[in-house]
């Protein structure tokens, strides 16, 4: 995402190693706060690696970042380029170029030397098939040549392995010559002063291959990024941020912009539940940084999203259907297909929904919801519309609750959070004193226990209390967040 509201003063960012067991985990990104500055590095540190491959989620500041990063080595002199994968996919490299920027390419190529960087962004992710990225990267190995050994190259992606080998395949590293020692290092073995030559030469060198994140803000980052947004008074809602656990709606700057543009206007983060609705609303406005296929107005949209979500968790299918592309890239039917559930409106109404921010990017042909909470709290709202529509509280109850073959009714697993966004509606009380009744840990766990009434609160702590407070350990634990 192009972060057109961006700070003038740049944030100097950094990025950590991902393993496979974190890019499973990429929908986490508390996870990579726990990581550290420690463990990560700087731009200068990274283009140590001829190729790099940039994971970040939409929002995150990918695309800020590698224009920021072309602009620092053009003004030095260097040749670097900044290309968007979707319209390399297109036309070939050189006409995408400005008149100064093929002269500095041809002077590159004609100096047989100097080191190029490109980077190619895919901003436009669903405008990419897997033809395309092909075509793309091919374009790029055609106009590099036989230089390969003389470039730098980011692709900014997403964590899918075709990606990631095709990369491999069309930009290669070639094989450097094997280090050889010092006339002083040889010297030194024929004298007997043994030691090891690789000693004598630097630690380890950098990896040909690198794939990385960025690293969420930190608290100094998401200051002076407040700074940058006309936040007077950035302390306090740094403060705010924290006491109101905000943070998973912070740590990128597409989302901080949006609290900083709440701060300005009513001074306060809000609750949990105002954050995500908040969050939502923006989310789902009219884009402005590109033209949209159709017209869509809010209050349209969101309904949309509404339905989206409860039929994704109630089919279990989390990605959904953009485009024939989702079909190549995957089980046929794995992907919901937003068509039969909106089956009200037209094809283009459809991808103009799911091209707003309030999804991701999931693969070829696909989309998901950007943050979990949003789904849930979506679905919640789908099913206080459609009692107020007419819809029985015993079929609702039917999508909430399970009935044990022995046992007691239980809320079932995948609409717990549901069921606690759901009892702070009007018209819920019956969901709330069967849920209470059944599994008081839910609204603990999930939702926002804090825009319960104060009644309520102790209603369900009492509940908690009596339902586990004997019997020693049972394995709760209820997130900071709830808390």
């Amino acid at each position: 995402m192009d972060m057109t509201s961006a700070p003038t003063i740049r944030i100097q960012r950094r990025f950590f190693d991902l393993d496979d067991k974190m890019l499973a985990d990429f929908d986490r990104p508390s996870l990579w706060r726990a990581f550290g500055a420690s463990a990560s590095c700087d731009w200068i540190e990274l283009l140590k690696s001829p190729r790099v491959l940039l994971i970040s989620e939409a929002g995150s500041g990918k695309t800020h970042e590698c224009k920021s990063e072309q602009k620092r080595l053009w003004d030095a002199g260097e040749p670097a380029f900044y290309l968007e994968l979707a319209e390399l996919a297109k036309g070939e490299l050189d006409a995408l170029l400005t008149p100064d920027e093929a002269t500095r390419l041809e002077a590159w190529r004609i100096a047989q030397s100097e080191l190029a960087t490109f980077f190619l962004d895919s901003i436009d992710e669903l405008q990419l098939t897997r033809g395309s990225f092909r075509t793309a990267l091919n374009r790029m190995a055609k106009t590099v040549g036989g230089q390969l050994h003389r470039i730098r190259v980011v692709v900014t992606a997403r964590p899918i392995a075709f990606d990631q080998n095709l990369i491999r395949e069309r930009l290669p590293v070639p094989l450097q010559p094997e280090p050889t020692a010092s006339p002083e290092a040889f010297a030194d073995l024929a004298m007997g002063r043994r030691h090891d030559i690789a000693a004598s030469t630097e630690s380890k060198p950098p990896p040909d291959w690198r794939t990385v994140a960025l690293m969420p803000l930190d608290d100094a980052q998401m200051q002076h990024f407040a700074h940058g947004q006309g936040v007077t008074d950035a302390d306090a809602m740094l403060a705010a941020i924290r006491h109101d656990n905000a943070e998973d709606f912070a740590h990128r700057p597409q989302d901080l912009i949006e609290l900083c543009a709440s701060w300005r206007e009513h001074g306060r983060i809000g609750s949990h539940r105002e954050q995500v609705e908040s969050n939502i609303s923006v989310k789902l406005k009219p884009r402005t940084d590109r033209d949209e296929r159709t017209a869509l107005a809010p209050d349209k949209a969101r309904e949309g999203a509404a339905r989206l979500a409860l039929a994704a968790l109630l089919t279990r299918k989390l990605t959904l259907r953009h485009s024939v592309e989702a079909d190549q890239d995957g089980e046929p039917g794995t992907a919901l297909d937003p068509r039969t559930i909106l089956s009200d409106w037209n094809d283009e109404e459809c991808k103009t929904l799911l091209e707003r921010p309030l999804f991701s990017f999931a693969s070829y042909g696909r989309v998901r919801f950007h943050h979990r909470s949003v789904i849930e709290f979506l679905a919640a709202e789908r099913l206080h519309s459609l009692r107020q529509r007419g819809m029985s509280i015993r079929a609702i109850q039917r999508l909430l609750f399970a009935e044990l073959a022995y046992g007691p009714r239980v809320v079932k697993p995948t609409m717990r959070p549901v069921a606690a966004w759901l009892v702070l509606r009007e018209s819920m009380d019956s969901i709330f004193d069967e849920v209470l009744a059944r599994e008081p840990g839910v609204l603990l766990d999930h939702g926002d226990p804090r825009s319960l009434s104060i009644e309520r609160r102790l209603r369900v702590l009492h509940a908690y209390f009596k339902c586990y407070g004997s019997g020693g350990w049972r394995g709760q634990h209820i997130p900071s967040l709830q808390v």
